[in-house]
């Protein structure tokens, strides 16, 4: 009697939001951002400085890193190279729960990626949206993009885990040293002056530092960091006053107005997901 042995999949993608390769100039920094939907970048070569929620640090290509829904990222070229990227962004049904994110990369899997761009291109499904829905789309090649894309997932999450490399110049370590600052009074309404006062440096060499490393001014930061720490408490039930009281915005409407901003979403909807 034939029995069925089922097999569950632990990577499962169900569509791309962007997929593109880029070298990018030795100067070139990436203003940051946070989205509820994975990204996964993968350094061909070159030096990337990489800021990832509250940490900073460097990879030499070829390597990995994975960042999860709603985690600040932000990069960097550094060292005076000029690197080499192919960056995924994709929404995952299933995908396996890695306790490190930072991976090397073999060449196997640049050229898995490579292909899965080239497959992305022919299929038009990267260029298929409402107003072009007469653009026809190849739905095997999309699929077979899918398919290399989480062949890359799964061997990452069989290969060797990296250690970033901790950069060690003193703008790295008052740049770790203000992302230090932050995490620990993420519960407390401060500006940039008192932020600067607590992490020993000027307000302008904080806000010298963040447009560096960040890409972004430092009280966008502080309140993407508070955002992205209320969004489990509000999937665990808090309502949004408790959770606005708790990360030091002074009003529920203003936390609204500010978490509407940075995750295109209103509090409520981490009630249901």
């Amino acid at each position: 009697m034939w029995q069925l042995h089922p097999i569950e999949r632990a990577v499962r993608l169900s569509g791309f939001y962007t997929a593109f390769q880029s070298v990018f100039s030795p100067d070139y920094v990436f203003r940051g951002e946070s989205h509820d939907f994975y990204e996964l970048v993968l350094i061909v070569s070159g030096s990337l400085g990489i800021t990832a929620g509250s940490n900073s640090f460097v990879l030499e290509g070829p390597a990995a890193v994975l960042h999860p829904p709603m985690e600040f990222h932000a990069l960097r070229a550094e060292r005076g190279t000029a690197p080499e990227l192919l960056i995924f962004s994709f929404e995952a049904t299933a995908i396996p729960i890695f306790q490190k994110r930072i991976f090397s990369l073999s060449e196997k899997n640049i050229q898995r990626a490579r292909n899965a761009l080239a497959l992305l291109k022919s299929s038009n499904v990267m260029n298929h949206n409402a107003e072009h829905d007469s653009i026809p789309v190849k739905t095997k090649e999309a699929q077979r993009a899918l398919m290399e894309i989480e062949t890359v997932l799964l061997t990452l999450s069989e290969s060797d885990l990296l250690t970033a490399e901790t950069a060690t110049s003193t703008g790295d370590r008052n740049y770790r040293r203000a992302l230090q600052v932050m995490e620990e009074h993420l519960e407390l309404s401060l500006d940039t002056a008192e932020l600067a006062k607590l992490a020993h440096i000027s307000p302008s060499l904080l806000k010298k530092l963040f447009a560096r490393y960040a890409g972004v001014g430092v009280m966008e930061y502080f309140r993407t960091r508070k955002v992205n720490a209320a969004i489990p408490f509000l999937r665990e039930g808090s309502s949004v006053q408790e959770v606005a009281g708790r990360f030091g915005f002074s009003t529920p409407g203003y936390f609204a107005t500010v978490f509407r901003k940075i995750t295109g979403h209103p509090p409520s909807y981490y009630h249901d997901h």
